[in-house]
């Protein structure tokens, strides 16, 4: 079972973040009232719908207007490049086109000649549903509001506007339907139909096997993590050995093993070279019994730092030669609005420290928390994550600048050569400490 991607475009005020909500079943993009321009980037939002895990991409009006740098042309542009980008690693298996329920205009057969013209330039494949909103005052049921189809299908013929499927619905919040109880539902469960019947299937649908290393500093919340994948206490608040935790997600049989916490080697260099000893044992044992097919870094959302920087290079570089992908949890989000909000607020600093990855979730750890479950499904959707291969990839090393000037010395220490500049240079570490650890890894 691999994590899909569904897009949601369309123009602004008809309701994709509203859409959003209702797919969620709760409130985490952020609606208006009114018809200007709301969603100002492009944002993800994982879900698990059915049984499957999903990736939701809300995305600014087709026909926004100038707001501050956003315009139609930046918009377009914007879609387009998030359809290239989703192609070039786990593909786009759905994209909704939200329409008002209102009568059939040019704008609306604009819209849609965009959305094609995008399609047939990055992923002629993709599938596009119509979702047609704003039907509340049309009729009291769902099955009523179907009647918009009806009678407007021949006008959308005629207009050239052809779609692998449909479903008419109001977005409108349970509260506001109280003369008619279950309508909300009704439109929720309809929606997930049609995602269930009309998206892509994953590239990768054999049944995987997944060996998983988690590390990070000591105190990010690695435990906690294991105990939302697993949704029980199984994890000791922190742990001074390497630890084996096996769970199913789907299809997916995953063997994830927590490291030892990795600490500033300024301040406890006894105590970072056992636990990066305990490590490379580990990494050793693993490639030997079969390979690591991802490295889980957790990182707390207020500590992104150099050693954050270290010990990314240890496991990417060194220890993984670059072979492993490495994936990021953000954790402690618990007192943001919208955790995934997160991400692109952070993605630069990021990159200023040369920390790239297969894939991202913004979580909280705290039990009973509002946002668990949402946690919950951000960490399985990210680990049944996967390219055509059934691999998890890395982005390609031209989206990356620091590759450049880490090429020399990567090719270097691949070829078994000056693995004491790496250790000293990449990853921080005093000589002595640097030696030690090369000991380790002959």
């Amino acid at each position: 079972m691999s994590t899909r991607n569904i897009i949601i475009a369309g123009e602004s005020g008809v309701g994709k973040s509203s859409l959003v909500n209702l797919i969620l079943g709760e409130a985490r993009a952020f609606t208006s009232n009114d018809a200007g321009v709301v969603t100002l980037d492009i944002t993800r939002h994982p879900a698990a719908i059915l049984g499957h895990y999903y990736y939701l991409w809300d995305t600014p009006g087709l026909n926004a207007r100038t707001h501050g740098n956003l315009t139609s042309k930046h918009t377009r542009e914007m879609l387009q490049n998030l359809l290239t980008r989703l192609e070039k690693t786990h593909g786009a298996h759905l994209l909704i086109l939200c329409f008002r329920g209102s009568r059939i205009t040019k704008a609306m057969r604009e819209t849609y000649m965009v959305i094609k013209g995008i399609c047939a330039k990055v992923s002629s494949r993709v599938p596009v549903v119509a979702v047609i909103t704003g039907l509340e005052k049309m009729a009291p049921t769902q099955d009523g509001m179907e009647n918009w189809w009806t009678d407007n299908q021949s006008t959308l013929t005629n207009f050239g506007m052809k779609f692998a499927g449909h479903v008419c619905i109001t977005t409108l919040p349970a509260e506001n339907h109280l003369p008619t109880p279950g309508l909300y539902r009704d439109c929720q469960m309809a929606v997930h139909d049609l995602i269930r019947r009309c998206s892509l299937p994953p590239r990768s649908t054999s049944p995987q096997d997944i060996n998983v290393v988690l590390f990070g500093e000591t105190g990010v919340g690695k435990s906690s993590l294991i105990n939302l994948i697993m949704g029980q206490r199984v994890a000791a608040t922190s742990t001074m050995d390497s630890k084996e935790h096996t769970f199913d997600i789907g299809f997916t049989k995953v063997q994830m093993w927590e490291t030892v916490g990795l600490n500033q080697p300024e301040s406890d260099t006894t105590g970072y070279l056992d636990a990066v000893e305990k490590i490379i044992q580990l990494v050793k044992s693993l490639n030997a019994a079969g390979g690591i097919s991802l490295f889980l870094f957790c990182i707390r959302e207020d500590r992104i730092t150099a050693t954050t920087q270290s010990n990314y290079r240890l496991f990417y570089e060194i220890l993984g030669r670059k072979e492993v992908p490495v994936a990021l949890v953000i954790t402690h989000l618990e007192c943001e609005q919208h955790m995934e909000d997160w991400w692109p607020r952070n993605e630069k600093l990021l990159e200023h420290y040369g920390i790239a990855s297969a894939g991202h979730a913004c979580v909280t750890g705290v039990i009973d928390h509002p946002k668990y479950l949402q946690s919950r499904d951000a960490i399985c959707a990210l680990l049944t994550q996967y390219d055509e291969r059934g691999k998890f990839t890395m982005p390609p090393e031209g989206w990356i600048a620091w590759s450049i000037r880490w090429l020399t010395a990567l090719v270097t220490f691949l070829m078994g050569r000056d693995i004491l500049w790496a250790l000293t240079a990449g990853c921080h570490l005093d000589v002595e400490v640097a030696q030690r650890v090369a000991t380790c890894l002959e």
